[in-house]
């Protein structure tokens, strides 16, 4: 199977129909989709693809960070540096969970594995991102705990 880079799938030739997708549809694949084909691995498979696609995305700074997350569209985040191995990022407008009803579960594996995937090239340090906060769990804006080893 042939691992593919940006550059490989960035040239989208939709004239009429353009570049986005309903958030909707989004979250039909990720939420019901995912969860429904790969059960209770959804989240550790859904991290992993996340991290892998946070790698690819060569941000350098926490400018570029923010910046990334912000036109992908994933969310907008408020990064905090707690300390040089301990950043806590805050993602309001959460591409998967923003809106969404309280059931008190939190599910953004895949946002949390872009987080740690990015901040690894920022710091050129491995990263383990966590979920803290979910809009699914009472707040209006999910929260990640990441730390860099």
């Amino acid at each position: 199977m042939k691992d593919y880079l940006v550059d490989d799938i960035k040239n989208i030739v939709r004239p009429e129909l353009g570049e986005e997708v309903p958030l909707l549809l989004f979250r039909i694949l990720r939420i019901v989709g995912m969860r429904s084909i790969l059960g209770e691995t959804s989240g550790a498979t859904l991290y992993m693809m996340g991290k892998k696609v946070g790698n690819m995305l060569r941000a350098q700074t926490m400018e570029e960070f923010s910046g990334t997350i912000r036109k992908l569209k994933i969310g907008i985040p408020e990064a905090v540096i707690v300390d040089e191995d301990h950043i806590t990022v805050k993602l309001f407008e959460c591409i998967t969970c923003a809106g969404f009803v309280n059931t008190g579960e939190m599910f953004c594996d895949m946002e949390s594995g872009i987080i740690a995937g990015l901040l690894e090239n920022v710091h050129g340090k491995k990263a383990r991102s966590t979920q803290t906060k979910s809009w699914s769990s009472g707040y209006n804006y999910c929260e990640f705990e990441v730390f860099l080893y």
